[in-house]
């Protein structure tokens, strides 16, 4: 959530916050030229506008948003947020505000206090447990920080004052609003990330409506206090996303390794070329031999670019590492997740 999460990765991929988190949806303006406008703290919707247009897009009446809507502020500092998320660092900046060994600790602790759930979710969900821990180490310190923003009024102010990304904040808006009335959430007390993500996995609502999950089976999908919902609603949206269990995500290439022209030209861009492993090891050996199990010759991988602190270096990814930017698409988040469960299982997920 978001900010990082499927809010971020809807705001992204956040995203994954990764909103960078999140899909980018259209933002249909009320008054000609009012995508281009600068989000600079200025409201460009009012609030009846606002009503009007929730009410034809929702099942809901217009006297009830307005309602609701009326509790609702206007908050520039969340725009400001917005302006200056920090998924936008180089690599070298924002690892260490996660990959620690108070993560690593914290991590372990948790997965051992929660150890029968995490079992039988990995195993159901066909999800790795670590990974499932990385993420919301990252996203809330496993449960410990949720956000203290309320919700209303960062999706108000984004809905209002964000043109770009207006029509994408207004659906999280109207999805929130029909969740808190289906769900039993309190609207005015609801609070979570600058950018709309709440509870522990901090999902944006039309992620938490997709896939939260009642996992404890008390009729409540409850992100904030039942473990058994918390770790296996994380767990469904990788499973959702075909993540592949017990396979690795990232790998470190040795600094200063030559790529073939073609492959350097990718390696600098957007994470979209994939081969199978083999195909790569076939046309640089040198590089590719060298990297060791449980990388296999089917895995479909490929290979990006970060500024970390030996410089500019190469990755191999698999599969799995965009799988993780589904969350938040962020090449930033993706290889901070993929650290935090190196550090809590090398057998699988070491990156070096």
């Amino acid at each position: 959530m978001h900010n990082t999460s499927p809010f971020r990765r809807q705001i992204k991929s956040l995203f994954p916050y990764a909103l960078i988190f999140l899909g980018m949806a259209l933002f249909i303006p009320i008054q000609a030229g009012a995508a281009h406008q600068k989000a600079n703290g200025t409201q460009y919707v009012s609030r009846e506008t606002l009503v009007k247009q929730l009410a034809s897009e929702t099942n809901i009446q217009k006297h009830v948003i307005a309602d609701i809507l009326k509790q609702a502020k206007f908050r520039p500092d969340i725009i400001k947020r917005m302006n200056g998320q920090w998924e936008a660092q180089p690599y070298v900046k924002y690892r260490p505000l996660f990959v620690k060994p108070a993560m690593q600790k914290k991590g372990r602790a948790y997965l051992k206090q929660n150890n029968a759930d995490f079992t039988r979710i990995a195993e159901k969900y066909q999800v790795d447990a670590e990974i499932i821990a990385a993420i919301l180490g990252i996203e809330t310190r496993f449960g410990q920080r949720h956000g203290k923003r309320p919700v209303l009024d960062s999706l108000y102010t984004l809905s209002t004052g964000f043109p770009r990304r207006a029509g994408f904040f207004r659906k999280q808006l109207g999805a929130i609003i029909e969740i808190s009335r289906q769900d039993k959430l309190n609207l005015a007390t609801l609070k979570g990330s600058y950018a709309g993500a709440f509870g522990a996995i901090q999902f944006i609502p039309t992620s938490f409506r997709q896939y939260a999950v009642d996992e404890d089976g008390d009729g409540i999908r409850d992100v904030f206090h039942s473990q058994a919902d918390i770790i296996a609603s994380v767990a469904n949206y990788f499973k959702l996303h075909h993540w592949q269990y017990h396979r690795p995500s990232a790998y470190w290439l040795p600094v200063g390794v030559k790529l073939k022209r073609k492959w350097k030209k990718r390696a600098e861009g957007k994470l979209k070329y994939w081969v199978k492993l083999a195909d790569l090891r076939k046309s640089m050996p040198k590089i590719f031999n060298a990297v060791p199990q449980p990388w296999q010759n089917d895995d479909e991988v490929s290979i990006i670019t970060m500024k970390t602190k030996r410089g500019k270096q190469l990755a191999l990814v698999h599969h799995n590492f965009h799988v993780i930017m589904r969350y938040n698409p962020s090449f930033n988040y993706a290889m901070a997740v993929t650290e935090i469960a190196a550090l809590l299982e090398r057998k699988t997920f070491a990156v070096d």
